[in-house]
């Protein structure tokens, strides 16, 4: 029997009554068919409705031939009646966007002549791919133009047209329709061929908002939110830029600026320290007259900087290391064999991980200091 979809009847109901056809079970999860349903099964890129059937969850929805499967941990028997419930807010927000890609794409076609070719809706965002590169110009203008197509508040419907209709009817045809046709028409914009629910009219969409856009397969991939999703995501971005202001102390018209001069701020920081411990590694090496050396707060890579240095100005062999508790970072470096040699009898004692060539030597060792010193003084 083929299940009656009450979401092609008006995209807008929530609640309804139906009767179980079946229920079968696979481990804790059970496939349950009913008579007619408003849950929207995954296709065509858009994941399914999410919600309840006698307050039990439905977790996935997925077309099954004729028939469209609802996935539950909960059983039901055939022939009881049971009510359902979509996640509406969930359902609304993939409906603005899914209305959103279509008037993107009806504009990027009519314009440029590009097909989608690809379409992905998920909690987050939108993806479209066209078989075109789209430049930043046309990015904008064409958001521009979806934009103004939402504040003309234009009707959307879907029909199902005879096969003589078909025929005088110019639509986008997207890849992966099967079965009886269904055309959603958005006045003076589109009309594309799609099993989904959409909104009643492109005022409802509230915003259409590109994200960022790439080259993919020699074409163009747009990122994009609508409605609630865009709400959202400028909320968090107004966020993130206030505390920004605030910390700085800059306009909002001046964050940009204020980056910029706390970056170049940041930089001449770094570079004055980079300096100062160039500096340091040089005093710390006339200050040490043993061989084996602790030394307070080096990295590896000061520590290899040292080590070299103390080769070169004594031509002895030197031992540098630093840490604390949790384990100390060491440097081996002078004559090449004599290197080797002191690292293979260190392995033997103590915990060493890392290795080198060349006369130097990295490694961990989690020992204790006393304990490096004594073997490396040997």
């Amino acid at each position: 029997m083929k299940t009656v979809k009450l979401f092609d009847q008006d995209s807008y109901l929530r609640r309804f009554d139906a009767k179980v056809l079946s229920c079968e079970g696979s481990g804790d999860i059970f496939k349950i068919i009913l008579d007619k349903t408003c849950f929207f099964p995954e296709a065509g890129g858009q994941p399914s409705d999410t919600g309840s059937l006698n307050g039990a969850a439905v977790i996935d929805v997925q077309t099954e031939g004729d028939e469209i499967v609802h996935y539950s941990r909960s059983p039901f028997d055939a022939g009881e009646t049971v009510s359902g419930e979509i996640d509406f807010d969930r359902r609304f927000a993939f409906m603005q966007n899914h209305s959103g890609e279509h008037i993107v794409s009806g504009i990027v076609h009519r314009l440029f002549g590009f097909q989608n070719v690809g379409f992905h809706l998920n909690e987050e965002f939108v993806t479209m791919d066209f078989d075109g590169i789209l430049s930043k110009e046309q990015l904008e203008k064409v958001e521009y133009l979806a934009n103004n197509a939402v504040w003309e508040d234009r009707k959307i419907t879907a029909f199902y047209p005879s096969h003589e209709e078909i025929k005088n009817i110019s639509f986008r045809q997207k890849s992966g329709i099967e079965g009886e046709l269904r055309l959603v028409r958005i006045e003076g914009v589109d009309i594309c061929a799609c099993c989904a629910p959409h909104v009643a009219s492109t005022g409802q969409i509230g915003i259409i908002k590109f994200l960022s856009s790439e080259k993919m397969r020699g074409g163009s991939r747009i990122y994009m939110k609508c409605g609630g999703y865009a709400l959202k995501d400028y909320r968090e971005k107004l966020d993130s830029v206030t505390k920004f202001q605030n910390e700085f102390s800059v306009k909002p018209d001046k964050v940009y600026e204020g980056f910029i001069a706390f970056k170049k701020t940041l930089d001449d920081l770094k570079y004055e320290n980079l300096s100062l411990r160039k500096r340091l590694i040089s005093l710390t090496a006339d200050a040490i007259t043993e061989k084996v050396a602790f030394v307070e707060g080096f990295s590896m890579p000061e520590l290899q900087k040292l080590g070299d240095l103390l080769y070169k100005n004594t031509g002895v062999t030197h031992t540098v290391f630093s840490g604390d508790g949790d384990g100390h970072s060491l440097v081996i470096c002078g004559e090449e064999k004599e290197v080797e040699e002191l690292f293979s009898r260190a392995k033997q004692s103590l915990n060493l991980k890392g290795g080198g060539r060349n006369g130097l030597i990295c490694c961990r060792v989690s020992a204790a200091k006393e304990d490096i010193i004594r073997e490396f003084s040997k």
